[in-house]
Formats: C-alpha cells, sequence, structure tokens
C-alpha cells in the first residue's frame, strides 16, 4: 500500500545515508540484513559503477554513503522506491 497519493509522492532525494536506508529503499520487501547483503551484491557486481565508487572516496566499511557516492548508485541502479 502506498502511503502517499500521487500528488503527495515525494521525489528521492540525493543526501547522505546509512548503507541499510538506501538498501531498505531498493528492497523494501525484505529484512534489513537480506537488503543490505543484496545490495552490497549490486554494488560489487558493476565494475564500473564501483570503479566511480572508489574515485569519489567509497569506503566498504563506513556505515554511512555521502551524496556523491549516493549520485552514483542511483546514476547506475535508478531511483530506489
Amino acid at each position: 500500500m502506498n502511503r502517499y497519493t500521487d500528488d503527495e509522492q515525494e521525489a528521492f532525494k540525493p543526501r547522505l545515508y546509512k548503507k541499510c536506508e538506501l538498501a531498505m529503499m531498493y528492497f523494501p520487501n525484505a529484512t534489513k540484513e537480506s537488503a543490505s547483503r543484496s545490495f552490497r551484491r549490486w554494488l560489487s557486481r558493476c565494475g564500473m559503477m564501483m570503479r566511480e565508487l572508489e574515485a569519489a572516496g567509497y569506503d566498504k566499511n563506513r556505515q554511512y554513503l555521502l551524496k556523491p557516492e549516493v549520485e552514483i548508485i542511483v546514476k547506475h541502479l535508478g531511483e530506489p522506491y
């Protein structure tokens, strides 16, 4: 069930996100752990995206994704939801 009407639908805005928060947006019906695991798998399997992320300073051990990193992910995967 969508909690927004068509007029109220919020557009995705790149900003600082916790990795698990963004993962849950891409995998809304999964558990937090499963969404995070699937999200990491998507990232690792897209070589071009990973090269761009690493050039932007991506750290796989950091809990947060910076706005430029989120923009790169959305460029390659599309907007979540």
